[in-house]
């Protein structure tokens, strides 16, 4: 009868060993694929920052800013003529 007990005790130890490693196995992938999955969307991210990082300096670049008040509004290079001097009140 001990021996049964003892055997029996002895392979559902083990059983249990076997179910706990499977389980560990299986966490490990899960957690190999999300850390996949979050490098994959910070190399996105990064790409990301980088094309907007650029694309800032080009809309900052004056040549862009002239070009676009030229075109866009309707603006032109103010000539000498069109400037006009105000005198300031009571310093006549």
């Amino acid at each position: 009868m001990k021996k049964f007990y003892f055997v029996s005790i002895f392979i559902f130890t083990h059983i249990f060993f076997i179910f706990f490693q499977i389980h560990k196995h299986s966490k490990v992938i899960r957690l190999s694929y999300c850390k996949q999955k979050s490098e994959q969307q910070k190399e996105q991210l990064t790409q990301q920052v980088q094309d907007l990082t650029q694309q800032l300096y080009r809309l900052k670049e004056r040549s862009a800013i002239k070009k676009y008040a030229q075109q866009e509004m309707g603006m032109r290079k103010v000539r000498l003529a069109q400037v006009k001097k105000l005198s300031q009140m009571g310093q006549e």
